[in-house]
């Protein structure tokens, strides 16, 4: 029961009490009259079907994007921006890897698409997929715990670092979303702002 329902309660009961109280003072000690008894069951009634009403049952909470079904990819960390301090952001990084045990995603099919409130734009990869990307281009900057030879292939364990160079500049205060498609399954959707004062690296803080 609800801190309310509880606070509904307590009143209910004082007034039937109350009542009771009232009225057979009033009667001066004689046999309560039937017209008493239909008050009380009808109090009764009510304070039953409010006690019923002000309960409320937790709601399922959401799941998080990570545990979404479907979803392959995850961030690990910030998305943080590289900019001119006191102007705009340039070019923006961030971290992913697999979700749990996932099978292993093919990054020469990924598709990244940026957004903001004014355009929408699909990055193209480097060549090679890997290296600091110009306009209009997202590449791989770092593999972290990598298995195996070098390759283009997002395992179990591994971390790509990834960086984005929309056309645009981003500047202060801007929403963005950065939507990360691989070949299969559910896509991420990074949701970030950019800060109110822009330095030469920035953190972008999550919507």
């Amino acid at each position: 029961m609800t801190h309310k329902g509880k606070s509904l309660l307590t009143q209910l009961v004082f007034l039937v009490t109350g009542s009771s109280v009232f009225i057979t003072s009033w009667q001066g000690g004689l046999p309560m009259a039937p017209w008493h008894y239909v008050f009380l069951a009808f109090s009764l009634v009510l304070l039953i079907l409010t006690t019923g009403c002000t309960d409320s049952t937790p709601s399922t909470p959401v799941p998080t994007l990570s545990t979404l079904p479907g979803q392959v990819l995850q961030v690990f960390g910030d998305v943080s921006g590289s900019g001119i301090p006191g102007g705009t952001i340039d070019t923006m990084t961030f971290t992913v890897g697999l979700v749990d045990t996932h099978d292993s995603v093919d990054i020469e099919n990924l598709s990244i698409v940026y957004a903001d409130a004014i355009r929408t734009e699909t990055l193209h990869p480097v060549e090679g997929f890997h290296g600091d990307p110009p306009k209009g281009f997202w590449g791989i900057i770092r593999v972290e715990n990598e298995v195996g030879s070098p390759n283009n292939r997002l395992d179990n364990e591994e971390r790509f670092v990834i960086r984005i160079n929309p056309t645009a500049p981003l500047v202060p205060r801007q929403m963005i979303t950065i939507d990360v498609k691989p070949p299969f399954g559910r896509s991420l959707a990074l949701r970030r702002v950019a800060p109110p004062t822009i330095l030469a690296e920035n953190t972008l803080a999550s919507l």
